[in-house]
């Protein structure tokens, strides 16, 4: 297996990771949300959100893009078709009905705003691309260190009771930002000890729990803030460390669940709301019980959304994609 291989299928790990994480993510909401458990939880689930963003940019914007309107055709369809059908099962299952233009307008699923986000990112990344690669590498950091000051630095003004006058969501976007920062992470060429990920990792969890209790501090700290930036980036280097050169038996399964991820991140919900309308293993405030119940419930819906997923993409997902396929094919003839 060559190199490339062997680190996409260590990512693979990472996003199967991440996906679990947002499961848990969504699912401790119904936890005290004042309480220290949840608090810790936020530190250690919040971060695998943006490391999608991550990840996308490390892929998308790494591999020059020399066909437009092919990246185009197969990314924003891979991303357009499973959208509409899942969303199509979210209105089925709640009003019997289906709507293309609730799709197109994005107010149907709250948790699909991630979704409307990615297209929007793939839609400007050739151009993206064009501008980002002519930075040197420490012109690249530079624009993520003023990304950053305009899209935490000020919030925590603001909180301080200072602010600024002009318009600093234009550099500020925290989307752009961990797209950007996953093509960083693509031109990192260092190793760092796991040992130290792991303390660096403890202390992260510790410190995102207090910015949430922090009433300066909490002001986005779910979104573009230190913790959330430097989670993503120690578990980049925690994954890289601990499965690049060892996951080449499982290599095959990895891969078929990474796939699969995209299609479990827009199901999951429904499942997870079946689960609260029948109040199956449901969280106790303030119980001992969630240490075991929350990441067991999660699994569980983990898997049952990946069987949902397997089973929709092979009936429906793929053939419609290897429907375009051929369509591509014929008209690029």
């Amino acid at each position: 297996m060559d190199t490339q291989k062997k680190r996409n299928s260590t990512l693979d790990i990472l996003r199967i990771f991440c996906c679990y994480c947002i499961i848990m993510l969504h699912v401790s909401g119904h936890l005290n949300l004042n309480g220290t458990f949840w608090r810790l939880v936020q530190g250690v689930v919040r971060p695998t959100l943006w490391c999608f963003l991550v990840l996308s940019g490390y892929f998308i914007l790494s591999a020059p893009l020399k066909n437009w309107k092919k990246f185009y055709f197969f990314h924003l369809l891979h991303l357009i078709v499973p959208l509409i059908i899942y969303t199509f099962i979210y209105q089925y299952y709640y009003d019997k009905s289906l709507s293309l233009i609730k799709v197109i307008a994005g107010n149907s699923i709250g948790h699909l705003w991630f979704v409307y986000t990615l297209i929007m990112l793939y839609i400007i990344a050739p151009y993206l691309q064009i501008l980002l690669i002519h930075l040197t590498n420490k012109q690249l950091t530079n624009l993520l260190i003023l990304m950053f000051f305009f899209g935490r630095i000020t919030n925590v003004m603001v909180g301080l009771g200072l602010s600024i006058g002009i318009p600093t969501e234009i550099v500020g976007s925290y989307a752009l930002f961990y797209f950007i920062l996953g093509y960083r992470l693509s031109r990192v060429k260092i190793y760092i000890s796991t040992k130290i990920l792991i303390l660096c990792g403890i202390i992260n969890i510790l410190y995102s729990s207090f910015t949430f209790s922090n009433p300066i501090l909490v002001n986005g700290a779910a979104d573009l803030a230190l913790s959330m930036v430097c989670g993503c980036i120690i578990y980049y280097f925690l994954f890289t460390n601990i499965f690049t050169n060892r996951i080449d038996k499982f290599s095959k399964i990895t891969t078929f669940i990474s796939l699969r991820t995209y299609g479990i991140y827009l199901i999951h919900m429904l499942v997870f709301q079946y689960f609260t309308a029948n109040n199956i293993m449901p969280l106790k405030e303030n119980s001992y019980s969630n240490i075991w119940i929350l990441p067991l419930k999660c699994l569980i819906i983990f898997v049952i959304s990946l069987a949902f997923t397997i089973i929709i993409d092979l009936l429906i997902c793929e053939p419609i994609q290897r429907f375009y396929t051929y369509i591509y094919k014929k008209v690029d003839l």
